[in-house]
């Protein structure tokens, strides 16, 4: 819930701002003509500047600088549209169903007052939160947004002038008069409720409306998450992509999208040398179902779907995915591959499968047929060390079924087989030593090769064993799983 709270709190920040740079020039007469002339501009100055706090951190949960500035512009631009046409509509709403209706005069019932007012903002937060919506270029944030921004816009027109009458006597009092202006508690009350509520709203909508979505589990900004809310979403190093996977030399600037198309969704590689992976298999493209996971360089992130809104991949499910030509990631972290690799033959998608095509989504027509990965990786595969049988560590991968590649350290990119049942542990004589890592045991776990995964066996370690970031005592690790030793991650792949 920190995107809520975060995006609650700039809103919130907005709108108390904007309130304390247009207070000190409000007319003190109520009589003053000017009074119109200001509030539209005290509106739009709030308008703009709630826009811009929601709209930079929804930039910057997005994890990069680009998006934050982009948002930011067009949250500014947005937000001060939406201001302008949410008075006029606001305007005409409540002087047309409340003709003649002044909610000033000290005679009005508090009740119509509140009936008035509410008229009257209800719109200003339904085009401001429609314009914030707008600026992530979404139609489904723009729905959420606006749904958020009416909401706050109803919350501050019912007890704005709860406020005014609460506090207004107090302050002519104070003042030695028995009249006057003095809304400015009120329009404090309304700026940072609106902004507040704004921000809130807007962030449980989001999350409420949100039906699928991926979060990163591994690597630079564990634990972020973004909604799949476009037909196309890129991931890559480039600062612009949508999924931003930053600090990874193995990523490519635009390495892979996910495709909507319907009520599916397609993970696609874009003709990037390291590859793309799911569930421990490289694919050209294969249909994402809930649970999966996704390996792009050294990040690992799960593809997540709204209870009810797709199946879970079972075990029969889990390799399923279109492999290209038996590779596995090439480049400085994966020693003895070639920089260079030839395309499969007959593959449709050589190079990057997108050039010259607007819309990627128009390659996975129909029902996206899968193919079955089985028997040995090609013998082009990288070589698997045998740590078992040092006197052998160039042993043929095609002879197991299952392998540990290390996703971090100095050793990140190096692949163990799980041949027989061996242990892995700070000081094992035979097995995989995690020599370096001081929160890995002696003996921290034992392997071995089971029916369609790992069977991992925690030795009683003193920080635990985990798969998928969940303890574990006994349990079969899978393709695509990442099994966590100490502060050291492999992920399970099969050969």
């Amino acid at each position: 819930m920190k995107s809520v709270t975060f995006k609650a709190m700039a809103g919130l920040t907005g709108g108390v701002l904007g309130w304390a740079i247009m207070e000190p020039s409000a007319p003190t007469n109520l009589a003053d003509p000017a009074w119109n002339a200001w509030q539209i501009r005290f509106l739009l100055v709030v308008s703009a500047l709630i826009s811009l706090g929601v709209c930079a951190v929804s930039g910057w949960q997005k994890g990069s600088w680009a998006h934050v500035i982009r948002q930011s512009i067009l949250g500014i631009v947005l937000g001060s549209i939406g201001g302008t046409l949410g008075v006029a509509v606001g305007d005409h709403l409540a002087n047309g169903l409340m003709p003649g209706f002044n909610p000033e005069l000290a005679s009005t019932a508090i009740v119509a007052a509140i009936a008035w007012r509410t008229l009257a903002l209800a719109p200003i937060g339904l085009f401001v939160g429609l314009g914030i919506g707008a600026a992530g270029l979404s139609v489904s944030r723009t729905i959420q947004g606006a749904i958020g921004g009416l909401f706050a816009g109803i919350l501050s027109g019912l007890t704005f002038d709860i406020i005014g009458a609460s506090l207004g006597h107090i302050i002519l009092m104070s003042m030695g008069k028995n009249s006057g202006e003095v809304g400015g508690p009120s329009r404090a009350e309304f700026a940072a409720l609106l902004g507040l509520g704004i921000g809130l709203f807007i962030g449980v909508a989001e999350r409420i409306m949100r039906s699928a979505w991926v979060r990163l589990n591994l690597g630079r900004n564990e634990g972020k998450e973004w909604v799949i809310d476009r037909p196309q979403m890129s991931l890559g190093r480039a600062e612009n992509a949508d999924i931003p996977l930053r600090g990874d030399n193995l990523v490519a600037p635009t390495h892979a999208y996910i495709v909507k198309h319907g009520p599916a969704y397609m993970l696609a590689d874009a003709g990037s040398q390291s590859g793309t992976f799911l569930n421990g298999q490289r694919i050209s493209q294969a249909p994402l179902t809930h649970g999966d996971w996704i390996q792009i360089g050294g990040f690992a992130l799960q593809f997540l779907m709204k209870a009810g809104a797709a199946p879970v991949r079972g075990p029969e499910m889990r390799q399923i995915a279109m492999p290209v030509g038996g590779y596995a990631p090439v480049g400085p972290g994966y020693p003895g591959m070639p920089q260079q690799q030839a395309p499969m033959q007959g593959n449709p998608f050589q190079g990057n499968p997108y050039q010259g095509i607007q819309n990627p989504s128009q390659q996975f027509p129909g029902s996206m047929p899968t193919q079955m990965q089985s028997g040995p990786v090609p013998s082009q595969s990288m070589p698997t060390q045998a740590i078992s049988n040092p006197a052998n560590p160039q042993a043929s991968s095609s002879t197991y079924r299952f392998r540990l590649v290390t996703l971090d350290g100095a050793a990140a990119g190096q692949a163990f087989s799980v041949e027989r049942a061996i242990e892995i542990g700070r000081e094992v004589a035979s097995g995989i030593s995690v020599s370096q890592d001081p929160k890995a045991s002696r003996v921290h776990a034992r392997l071995s090769p089971g029916a369609s995964g790992i069977l991992v066996q925690d030795a009683n370690s003193t920080n635990g064993t985990f798969i998928n970031d969940q303890r574990v005592a006994s349990q079969e690790a899978r393709p695509g799983d990442i099994l966590r030793i100490g502060s050291t991650n492999f992920r399970v792949e099969s050969v």
